[in-house]
């Protein structure tokens, strides 16, 4: 497939980056009245250069003023490759370093030097400026590469130029295609008749006529009208190559430079990152903890919070990890590259790359795990990434794809997790992903002890419901994981269902001598009261002096639990015998009347409609009876019959 390559043509002002471009391509890239007034660039501007091989190249003349540093940042923001101009009678100036430390930054693949104005010197000043471009250009990405003689005057140098073009772009990959688009804006413009052109370089994926895209941080959704590639109009436009994107549905005054057109809902906008941060070695002060910047990033300038993690500030020279925290999301990656300016300043202060986006902020308590996580993102190390990943979630199973989410190749993870599974350090999770098994071994051990815990508290529970067991356990323990543990549990036998909790089989509680006088009690006390049920508050009213409430009603929980008594829905208690009794009477009575009321059923019961309803209500969840209006019937049929209960001609069990 055809690769784009965008390459950035910087260097100080007058150094001659217009001429060379100008030179190369037959264009004056100077197109803005005032940049013909003051003769400079103003904002980039973009030429397209075919080389003899036939590669397209676009080349992007940034201007080289310091007061326009933020049009520099935007126009080599996207740039794969560069030429860096320095004029030979003026030699290294500031911003020179600081281009050569944007394109740093934002991660340049490759490029050469032009030592323009070679036709005003001689050969002594010549190699001068050449010593001093060798030392600037050491540690960096230019380190090494050619340095080509050029004049704009005579011509010198420009087959050089095309035959290190030609090198350079031949070993650089290119952007990536087949990831979700994206373009980072860096102009807007309103043609007559076609309404709003937006214009930048496909930073990733492709794009086509009639796409619907999205513009962020507004968040508007446009349509694609048509595209242009260097003033030719094209179906489609992909990674690498500078585009003209004409959309329906917005103004010209709703969208600016500095926004990013995306492939609606591929990107999630965040609004903090975490990030790998180098301070330039000429930079004068130190940057400090909680300090405010601007933060350049894709075409985009905001003020951005810099939150220190491993110091209280970092040095000219030195690099750390910082989480930045800005006001309005953007659509970023990780891998992405930025650089910083200090809010009152026009030069560089440092750069670096994006680790990871985040929703958290960053706590110290947390900085011994996020910090070896970053780290091993930062030296791209598959293994500990995903053994870190794992530990950040330990509370769910993760899959491949979100580990690849930290931006690594998802080739390399699922690979890395395939392996881990063989060697058993990882079990999989029915399509949720994976879960280290120590962690997952750790977890079921720590479950039965939680549940032996809570049985043990309190003799007369005899079950423990699931969300009792899980808020112990880890309250934001993901819920299909815990599942799986107390099926896993209750195959093995080592757990029991019933009645909507779980028991421990091997467990049997010994009740204390009082514990087993107070239920004795309760027996006589509810055989006593025939039909009429009662409350722990009745029994106590009457019978517990010495007594608390509380252990009463924990009593006739514990009976309830054993099936020696019936709880009625109104919270009050009855014995399963006379229930049983009630039942037989009710089922009778329906039988020689075809159906009964509350009138008939306070005859039974020696009680009105208050106490009566909740007994009745009992018969029909049993299965005995069913409402009908407001009488009760037998169910019959296929409704219900006592067969179903095994329990042929007899009322259902009451307990």
């Amino acid at each position: 497939m055809d690769k784009f390559i965008t390459v950035g043509v910087a260097g100080h002002v007058d150094h001659g980056k217009t001429s060379l471009v100008k030179v190369l391509t037959g264009i004056d890239t100077d197109r803005l009245g005032e940049e013909k007034r003051r003769g400079l660039s103003i904002e980039p501007s973009v030429a397209p250069w075919r080389l003899p091989s036939g590669k397209r190249i676009a080349l992007v003349d940034v201007p080289g003023h310091s007061d326009f540093l933020k049009n520099t940042i935007r126009g080599l923001s996207s740039v794969d490759m560069a030429i860096l101009i320095v004029a030979a009678d003026d030699g290294v100036m500031p911003q020179t370093r600081d281009h050569l430390a944007v394109l740093n930054f934002f991660d340049a693949k490759g490029g050469f030097i032009v030592l323009s104005k070679t036709d005003l010197v001689d050969q002594e000043t010549i190699s001068i400026a050449e010593s001093e471009i060798r030392e600037a250009v050491q540690n960096s990405f230019l380190n090494g590469k050619p340095i080509v003689h050029f004049s704009a005057m005579d011509g010198r140098g420009v087959d050089q130029i095309v035959h290190a073009a030609e090198s350079e772009s031949e070993r650089i990959a290119g952007k990536r295609q087949y990831s979700p688009f994206r373009l980072w804006i860096d102009q807007v413009r309103s043609f007559s008749g076609f309404g709003t052109v937006v214009s930048g370089t496909v930073f990733s994926g492709q794009i086509t006529d009639n796409d619907a895209v999205q513009i962020l941080p507004s968040g508007m959704d446009a349509k694609v009208r048509f595209l242009e590639v260097h003033h030719e109009r094209v179906s489609r436009a992909v990674a690498g190559q500078r585009v003209g994107v004409n959309i329906q549905g917005i103004s010209v005054q709703e969208v600016n430079a500095g926004m990013a057109l995306i492939a609606p809902g591929a990107y999630v906008p965040a609004s903090m990152f975490n990030a790998k941060l180098s301070i330039l070695q000429r930079v004068r002060a130190p940057l400090v903890n909680q300090q405010r910047v601007n933060l350049y990033i894709g075409t985009q300038c905001v003020k951005a919070l810099v939150v220190m993690m491993e110091q209280d500030r970092l040095r000219p020279g030195e690099s750390g990890l910082v989480q930045l925290r800005i006001q309005e999301p953007l659509p970023v990656l990780p891998g992405d590259s930025y650089v910083i300016s200090g809010l009152n300043s026009v030069g560089i202060m440092g750069g670096g790359n994006i680790l990871e986006t985040t929703r958290e902020k960053f706590r110290a308590v947390k900085k011994e795990k996020n910090v070896s996580y970053l780290r091993a993102l930062g030296e791209k190390d598959v293994s500990k990434v995903t053994e870190l990943f794992l530990l950040k979630y330990a509370n769910r199973p993760v899959s491949a794809e979100e580990i690849a989410s930290s931006g690594l190749p998802i080739e390399k993870i699922e690979a890395e997790v395939k392996s881990k599974v063989k060697t058993r350090k990882l079990i999989v999770l029915e399509g949720r992903g994976y879960f280290p098994r120590n962690d997952y071994e750790t977890l079921i051990a720590r479950l039965m002890d939680v549940t032996k815990e809570i049985l043990a508290q309190d003799s007369y529970k005899m079950l423990v419901k699931a969300n009792e067991i899980r808020y112990r356990l880890d309250p934001a323990l993901d819920e299909f994981l815990f599942e799986r543990m107390l099926r896993e549990l209750c195959t093995q036998g080592k757990l029991l269902r019933c009645d909507g909790g779980y028991q421990i089989p091997t467990l049997v509680g010994k009740l204390s001598p009082n514990k087993r006088q107070l239920i004795e009690k309760l027996k006589e006390f509810a055989a006593s009261q025939g039909y009429s049920s009662f409350s722990a508050g009745t029994f106590h009213k009457l019978h517990g002096e010495g007594i608390q409430w509380r252990d009463v009603q924990k009593a006739l929980d514990y009976m309830h639990a054993q099936k020696k008594i019936v709880r009625l829905n109104d919270g009050r208690y009855l014995t399963c015998e006379a229930l049983q009794e009630i039942g037989e009477k009710v089922r009778t009575l329906i039988q020689q009347k075809g159906s009964l009321t509350i009138k008939d059923a306070a005859e039974i019961l020696g009680y009105g409609r208050l106490r009566a309803v909740p007994v009745l209500d009992y018969l029909d969840t049993i299965g005995l009876t069913r409402r009908v209006a407001d009488s009760r019937v037998l169910m019959s049929g296929d409704d219900m019959m006592p067969e179903r209960y095994g329990m042929r001609g007899r009322v259902p069990n009451a307990c």
